[in-house]
């Protein structure tokens, strides 16, 4: 054991001494790495009204990519794509990206251009109707402009019917060779964005009852109107309504309506009748009263007159004058014979 002991030691020894006295240091240049080159074939997806996605392939040595929307920071990735949310409709935007890592940044990669959609446009108002034996005429409300609507779709019955472009003011179609029976018609827009949520239906009825043609007002005052139409053949009567009421039947193709309030707007409503009962659609026609008569007085009556002759009373006021010296010279006269 002691020997065993011994020969340890002298090993150790003798590596010992077989290390040199110092050690040599070799100094080492570290050179840092060269910024990323500029990305390439950057590309915009997916817009919508508010978001849009950006992606370019990944930049050898790149650690990190900052996205740039028209010219500010808008984010950074650590991967070559980037979701943009928040934008606002309908607006152009410029993009460009930079990579960088350790040595510094990349130069700005081409700049892109992108323009968001429009919103996705609303429900229409519901659709007013005039309706003939086969035809009928809608008018609706137009959109907002910042809908940017590039088409109406007009659908009847389920069913698109056709589209019509949007028009100044009040917006219209009409849908011809209809068949008899009951019908719905509901409008849609559409933009750049998609084709927005259809407007209420309204239900209309085509008949084989040809409603009055050539409805007129051919008198009124203010608080009667005198209407007349053309008479349909095999008409039993006609059936006559105010502002959506029915007030009234008649066995000629003319009317009186009596006590209404003077300046006032109605909206008269006349449909045929057929013996069977069967009615037609209603031709409406608006008409507005007369306002009362201002009562007459010899005041009012003098400034009607006066205002419209106004050099009235001074001829009146000459013719006087000369009546008074007419009068005048006979009684000198007749004094001087006596």
């Amino acid at each position: 054991m002691k020997k065993l002991f011994c020969a340890i030691v002298m090993s150790i020894f003798v590596l010992i001494g077989n290390l040199p006295a110092y050690a040599t240091v070799t100094d080492v240049n570290i050179v840092p790495p060269l910024p990323p080159t500029a990305p390439v074939n950057v590309t915009v997806t997916a817009i919508t009204d508010t978001t849009a996605q950006v992606s370019w392939p990944a930049v050898t040595s790149a650690l990190q990519y900052t996205v740039y929307l028209n010219g500010q920071v808008y984010s950074g990735s650590n991967s070559p794509k980037a979701s943009m949310t928040g934008l606002t409709p309908h607006t152009p935007y410029t993009l460009y990206v930079i990579a960088n890592n350790s040595g510094g940044d990349s130069p700005l990669s081409t700049t892109v251009n992108f323009t968001t959609l429009s919103p996705i446009p609303t429900a229409p108002s519901a659709p007013t109707l005039t309706t003939t034996s086969t035809t009928a005429k809608l008018q609706w409300q137009p959109l907002t402009a910042n809908y940017n609507i590039a088409q109406y779709t007009i659908y009847l019955d389920g069913q698109v019917s056709t589209t019509v472009n949007p028009q100044t003011g009040m917006q219209a179609a009409t849908l011809n060779i209809l068949t008899i029976g009951s019908h719905t018609v509901a409008i849609s827009a559409t933009n750049d964005n998609r084709e927005g949520p259809q407007s209420q239906p309204v239900s209309f009825k085509i008949s084989t009852v040809p409603a009055p043609l050539g409805v007129q007002i051919y008198n009124k005052s203010a608080d009667t109107v005198w209407l007349a139409w053309q008479p349909v053949p095999g008409a039993s009567s006609y059936n006559l309504s105010l502002n959506g009421q029915l007030i009234g039947q008649s066995y000629q193709p003319s009317y009186i309506f009596r006590n209404l309030n003077a300046d006032t707007t109605y909206q008269i409503s006349v449909a045929t009748v057929m013996p069977d009962g069967e009615q037609s659609q209603s031709t409406n026609i608006t008409v507005r009263t007369e306002p009362l008569a201002q009562a007459v007085t010899v005041t009012r009556l003098e400034s009607k007159i006066f205002a419209y002759i106004p050099d009235l009373q001074m001829y009146i006021e000459i013719l006087f004058a000369v009546m008074v010296a007419l009068l005048l010279s006979n009684t000198l006269k007749f004094s001087l014979r006596r």
